[in-house]
């Protein structure tokens, strides 16, 4: 007995379905082909109602009439903190607990006390630090660090050409302007990153050539442990090349800044000259005035800078050779910064060159039966490289300049110095279970700045070294869900008096990747 004879809709539908089978077919066999020179060109008609299809990279899809593949990603992060010691109780919604964050201004480690007059013993002693006392119990927490990003990929004749855009809200940080937390938590998104490539060619805002984030340990704490490479997310125009034996070599021209200290505080390239920085200078005979290079310029008067003298002529150089092998990789790193210069338009003229070096790089040992284990490394060292090492200064040269002399004698006594830095970050991470891991990591960083040029006051505010110590356990439910507990323990040793401020924190994290 035969099958009965369709009817005129079921073989309509047949009809259509064939056809929509037969175009994804062809926008199958034309992403695979790619269409040389004609990036992202729209040479097939998109017909409505078409399905999308899998796309070159992994979660992507293929535009519909286009060769260009689309990924939406990011994350939604809720980050807890609580400060058993160092932390802030007013000022800052930060989740940044360590280096770029919290850390960097932790309360100094004065416990001692003073008499108050008219109170009997022992209520007559109070702390000579309130910041040390009212550092310990803090806690907050934010969504700040989420992400959203949009990145595609497109072949072409020239190798392919990539886009990549992402924001977060960390760049919000002072509640008590913004009035964040007061009723919502009202984050400003903040540009990371936006660049575009073509073939070896890269520009716009990306991590520096100097970094290398494929050795940074993983850490719940945003600012990541000191003593590792920078800069993150930086203006630049880089080639890179492949070379023989899984190597890369890279140059970059990186956007440059002149970053520089003064007794009045820290001044660089883009600081608003109507909101210089000022501040209290030193301490003489029991008098607060203006030190600088050991001198006594105003014994009733703060130090105050009177102008911005920094420019910058020449990018950045980096150059960078990646070799990776499958027990890991390793990063020979360089940098020059040709044109940091004090230049106040009349008789200060003072040019120098920053540079410096490093090496950094992962090692999957293998031991144990343990793949996924793996050692992270970093070390870096230079003059003048500021901010290309990861720690709360940021400053290449190191002055007493404060106003612009009056006469080309007077300027003969205005000191300019280079500033000598070295850091480095070591890490392990190990897989409890497939879902289960903890890295530790230590980082430390050295700045050597010239105290008696800088002045004692400004000298406490400058820290000469920062220690950095995490140790967390991250659980992995699903591959797209980070739940994790961190603990950490900062130190700050300041430039003048080598005063301490501890800082110890437990992070708490919840993400859902997208």
């Amino acid at each position: 007995m035969g099958l009965p004879a369709a009817s005129a809709d079921e073989l309509a539908d047949l009809r259509a379905n064939q056809e929509l089978l037969q175009r994804r077919i062809e926008q199958l066999a034309q992403a695979a082909q790619g269409r040389p020179g004609v990036p992202g060109a729209y040479g097939a008609e998109a017909h409505p109602g078409e399905m999308a299809t899998q796309g070159s990279f992994p979660r992507s899809f293929l535009i519909p009439g286009t060769d260009t593949s689309i990924r939406v990603g990011g994350f939604i992060d809720e980050t807890l903190d609580y400060y058993f010691v160092g932390g802030q109780p007013n000022g800052n919604q930060t989740t940044t607990v360590g280096v770029t964050g919290q850390l960097e201004s932790a309360p100094l480690n004065t416990h001692a006390f003073t008499s108050v007059p008219g109170f009997p013993t022992p209520g007559n002693l109070v702390p000579q630090s309130p910041a040390s006392s009212r550092g310990n119990g803090v806690f907050l927490q934010s969504p700040r660090e989420t992400r959203l990003n949009v990145e595609t990929r497109t072949p072409t004749a020239w190798g392919e050409s990539r886009t990549f855009i992402e924001f977060d809200f960390a760049g919000t940080n002072n509640f008590s302007g913004n009035n964040l937390t007061t009723v919502s938590d009202s984050l400003i998104p903040r540009l990371r990153y936006a660049y575009g490539t073509l073939g070896g060619f890269l520009a716009g805002q990306a991590n520096s050539n100097f970094s290398d984030p494929d050795a940074n340990p993983e850490t719940l704490d945003f600012g990541g442990p000191a003593g590792f490479a920078g800069v993150t997310r930086i203006p630049q125009v880089r080639y890179t090349l492949n070379g023989p034996w899984g190597s890369a070599w890279s140059v970059s021209a990186e956007t440059p800044e002149t970053d520089v200290v003064t007794p009045a505080g820290y001044v660089k390239t883009d600081t608003n000259t109507s909101a210089l920085p000022g501040g209290p200078g030193g301490v003489v005979n029991g008098t607060a005035g203006c030190v600088a290079n050991g001198i006594l310029i105003s014994p009733t008067t703060a130090c105050t800078l009177s102008g911005n003298p920094t420019k910058s002529s020449a990018p950045d150089i980096t150059f960078a050779s990646y070799w990776s092998e499958p027990w890991g990789h390793v990063d020979f790193r360089g940098l020059v910064r040709p044109t940091l210069t004090l230049n106040d338009g009349k008789f200060v003229d003072r040019t120098f060159v920053g540079y410096g070096g490093g090496v950094s790089g992962d090692v999957k040992p293998g031991w144990f039966g343990w793949e996924k284990d793996d050692f992270q490394f970093q070390f870096s060292v230079g003059s003048g490289i500021g901010r290309y090492i990861n720690e709360s200064n940021n400053a290449a040269l190191a002055t007493n300049y404060l106003a612009v002399p009056a006469t080309a004698e007077a300027a003969a006594s205005v000191v300019v110095r280079p500033i000598f830095e070295y850091g480095y970050a070591l890490g392990y991470q190990h897989f409890w279970l497939p879902n289960l891991r903890s890295t530790a990591v230590y980082g430390y960083a050295y700045t050597g700045y010239p105290t008696s040029l800088i002045g004692p006051t400004q000298g406490v505010v400058s820290n000469r070294v920062l220690q950095t110590a995490h140790i967390n356990l991250i659980w992995s439910p699903v591959a797209f869900i980070d739940a994790g507990v961190e603990y950490f323990w900062g130190q700050r040793q300041t430039a003048s008096n080598n005063i301490k401020g501890d800082e110890q924190t437990l992070i708490g994290k919840f993400r859902v990747k997208f």
